[in-house]
């Protein structure tokens, strides 16, 4: 008799796990859709770009506020302002080169776009760049500081 109750009771408690699972999966889900739900307002908020108001920042502003962070540990290959090998390389390449490569990113995004500086303008991020070229010694002439 009491073997039959025991297999009686197994489907029974089935059943009941399953019902405790869904309802756990239940919950889980809306959490998920809450916490979802906040992160992608904040995710808004972190995306928002809120131009700087004011005059334009000196390049050494910029390197400071934005750039220091890679170009003053040489993260991921960035070149120290000091490096002149570094940035004589890259500048071989033209002045036009380095500005779309710091405008636009570089690298799979190693560089990322305006150094990462979002409310930058172009011609902050243009400081900027100067500011680290002329840091390493690199003399510019008015040509190669020319951008279409």
């Amino acid at each position: 008799m009491k073997s039959k109750q025991f297999y009686m009771t197994i489907p029974l408690l089935f059943v009941i796990s399953m019902m405790g699972s869904a309802i756990a999966h239940d919950k889980n889900t809306k959490n998920k859709v809450e916490v979802q739900k906040t992160t992608t307002g904040y995710m808004q908020e972190m995306t928002e770009v809120r131009v700087h108001e004011g005059p334009d920042r000196s390049g050494k502003e910029v390197y400071e506020f934005r750039c220091k962070g890679c170009h003053a540990r040489n993260t991921q290959g960035a070149p120290m302002p000091h490096d002149n090998f570094e940035w004589s390389k890259r500048l071989k390449k033209g002045f036009k080169v380095l500005m779309d490569h710091s405008m636009n990113g570089f690298n799979n995004y190693l560089m990322p776009p305006k150094g990462g500086c979002r409310d930058c303008n172009e011609t902050e991020v243009r400081n900027a760049v100067v500011f680290m070229l002329e840091s390493s010694g690199l003399k510019l002439t008015k040509e190669q500081l020319k951008t279409p």
